[in-house]
């Protein structure tokens, strides 16, 4: 009787354990995790991502555009800096060329010249000194030495202009002055250059023009401007009274 009885029960018993063994066969294959789920979960941050290699990509996308047209001219080279020896010549030389002692100052700057050849301020001084001198193209020379040297030199752009009044080339005067101020839109005496050039043409507009924004930037421009030859054609002009009275 108790073999009988027991049969039914473990009959059910096996059952069940055969149900829950394929439940558990078919759904936990499903719910286990994948390698690359597991890499995602314990990055901390993107930087810990995986991410593909480059490698690849590069055989395929140029690492600059095709060359259509001519590449860009390479970088300006860097401006001389003059040996402090030559500048210490060139300032003592400089102070000589205001005072107009050109014989001395000539002297102190081929002294600077002698110690750095490539001094673009002494060489551009020289050719300024040479042109009152009445050596124009020799002054020139050396000037445009100075410019291809540092072409941003807006003293030279000016004395460019400057030997070029003195020489009579006006117009070629006024275009080195206008460079002068295309570099420095303050630069007083470029605007006082032209100016006076065209004050020996008589042209009174054109010197109101350029000798008023000198004044701004300058107010002594007045007292030099009213003893200055070059503005005679000018002088009885009742505007340019107005613009350079005391």
């Amino acid at each position: 009787m108790l073999k009988r009885s027991l049969y039914p029960i473990l009959l059910i018993a096996s059952i069940i354990l055969v149900i829950v063994w394929a439940t558990v066969f078919h759904i936990f294959p499903q719910n286990k995790p994948s390698q690359i789920d597991v890499t995602l979960n314990q990055a901390t941050s993107p930087s810990q991502i995986p991410v593909p290699s480059s490698s690849a990509a590069t055989n395929t996308i140029p690492s600059s555009p095709p060359q259509t047209i001519p590449p860009t001219p390479s970088a300006t080279k860097p401006v001389h800096l003059s040996d402090s020896p030559a500048l210490a010549r060139y300032d003592q030389g400089l102070k000589l060329y205001y005072q107009r002692q050109f014989p001395e100052a000539l002297k102190l700057f081929n002294q600077a010249l002698a110690i750095d050849p490539l001094c673009y301020e002494a060489l551009n001084a020289k050719g300024a000194t040479l042109a009152f001198q009445g050596h124009y193209d020799q002054g020139l020379a050396l000037i445009e030495q100075a410019l291809d040297l540092n072409p941003a030199f807006v003293y030279g752009h000016f004395n460019q202009g400057l030997a070029n009044e003195l020489a009579g080339r006006w117009e070629i005067a006024i275009a080195a002055y206008q460079k002068a101020l295309q570099l420095d839109k303050r630069d007083t005496w470029s605007y006082y250059g032209i100016a006076s050039i065209y004050g020996r043409q008589g042209n009174i507009d054109k010197v109101l023009e350029y000798l008023q924004p000198a004044i701004t930037l300058d107010p002594d421009v007045k007292e030099v401007a009213r003893d200055e030859k070059d503005f005679a054609p000018v002088q009885k002009d009742p505007r340019f009274q107005t613009l350079v009275k005391p």
